[in-house]
């Protein structure tokens, strides 16, 4: 094909494409995207231009990566945040000296650095000195507490609505006020075999703790809680 057929080759083909075009004058409404990649000269007149349209394109292109970044960066400093209170309460359980302080420094961080509304901790040991003062210290043969069989069990924290016999069995007289809530199993790992008892973080917004939302600080969390507990209720080897 020489340089002559070529070029008349391609002005068939454009012709074509104008010709197309004209009998779809929709073609760009419906594939939007394309206008961004495109090189258009800028037709004035009464009707809104391709330029203009283009150009529409480009700024909601820029708007929605401006706000995917600003998100970013809301999330990095959140994160960031989290990491520091997380770092500032491992380290305050580290300097606990006895169970009643460890059980102090989880209520009062949680509730403070992560805005916790209702923060309890119930711990399977009746053998233990301190059972008699202590009522987060509680007997495991209670029934009520085979409303929480499952989510021991399962060994992973579990968020959502909690039923009327759990929210009392946790919550008490601040159940009526919890509308949502994640309950930590305290075990060192997802296979351990000891279970010391459980974390339950109460909100009033039901939107706080939700079925689907990720598990992963709670899980580090009760497994930290675990560990710093394991000194306390366990006798330390001869």
């Amino acid at each position: 094909m020489t340089m002559q057929d070529s070029r008349e080759a391609l002005a068939d083909f454009e012709r074509e494409v104008v010709r197309y075009l004209r009998d779809h004058p929709d073609f760009f409404e419906r594939h939007r995207d394309l206008l961004a990649d495109m090189i258009l000269p800028h037709d004035t007149g009464p009707a809104v231009s391709l330029v203009e349209r283009q150009v529409a394109v480009l700024r909601a292109q820029r708007d929605d990566v401006r706000g995917q970044l600003r998100q970013l960066v809301r999330n990095a400093r959140k994160n960031e945040q989290l990491n520091n209170h997380v770092n500032a309460l491992v380290l305050a359980l580290l300097d606990a000296a006895s169970l009643e302080e460890v059980l102090q420094i989880v209520q009062g961080r949680l509730a403070a650095d992560f805005d916790a509304e209702a923060v309890v901790v119930r711990l399977f040991r009746t053998d233990h000195p301190a059972m008699a003062r202590l009522p987060e210290l509680v007997d495991w043969s209670e029934p009520v507490l085979g409303a929480f069989e499952k989510v021991i069990a399962g060994r992973r924290p579990v968020c959502g609505a909690l039923k009327p016999g759990q929210l009392d069995a946790l919550f008490s007289e601040a159940a009526d006020d919890i509308a949502s809530a994640a309950l930590i199993p305290l075990v060192e790992s997802a296979s351990s075999r000891k279970c010391y008892g459980l974390l339950a973080i109460g909100s009033q917004d039901r939107n706080r703790f939700r079925a689907d939302m990720g598990t992963v600080f709670l899980s580090q969390l009760g497994k930290i809680l675990s560990r710093v507990l394991k000194k306390h209720l366990e006798p330390a080897a001869p």
